[in-house]
């Protein structure tokens, strides 16, 4: 028989950053190689455009770079979306390590090695251990898919605007995100 070591969350943050893993219930997934242009351009904009227009401080953080979140433990599971909201009064003791605890909005931003049931799997966990949301953008076919966490699910598309009850009064104009082809 053979038994396999489970890593805790802990043990993931010893690696250090450039460790390419998330973890999922205790053992380590290989992240995908490095994304392309189109990846890079509409995440910098989506992100440059929460920034800038619709996270104030007062609401809480958004945070991008694969900032770890610990979803559960025994056994531990860390995902790191590619962009998170999180609010205020819940980062009032978090420390500089992953957040212990599951982002308000979590937004994966899909790229060519991405597999359906893969990112199926990350909305599902996400939504279970407490997002509010989560956006699954899909740059190739100009759209961004919304899942909630009472089971409803919007899809906008290239020239419509998305809104969002985590960002009362804000709409984000689609057609600024997505390149013109």
């Amino acid at each position: 028989m053979v038994t396999t070591r489970l890593i805790t969350a802990e043990e993931l943050y010893e690696l250090g950053e450039d460790a390419p893993y998330v973890l999922i219930e205790g053992e380590l997934v290989k992240e995908m190689s490095p994304m392309g242009r189109l990846h890079g351009k509409v995440l910098l904009k989506l992100g440059a455009i929460l920034d800038t227009e619709v996270v104030t401080p007062e609401m809480g953080e958004l945070l991008v770079g694969d900032v770890g979140f610990v979803l559960a433990r025994n056994p531990d599971t860390v995902l790191a979306p590619d962009l998170a909201f999180v609010r205020a009064e819940r980062l009032e003791n978090a420390g500089d390590a992953y957040l212990d605890f599951a982002p308000d909005l979590a937004i994966e931003v899909v790229s060519p090695s991405n597999t359906l049931a893969e990112i199926a799997r990350k909305v599902e966990l996400y939504l279970r251990h407490g997002s509010s949301e989560v956006w699954v953008v899909r740059p190739r076919e100009r759209e961004i898919a919304v899942h909630c966490a009472n089971a409803t699910k919007a899809v906008f598309r290239a020239g419509e605007a998305l809104t969002s009850p985590l960002f009362p009064g804000k709409a984000i104009a689609l057609s600024r995100v997505f390149p013109s082809r």
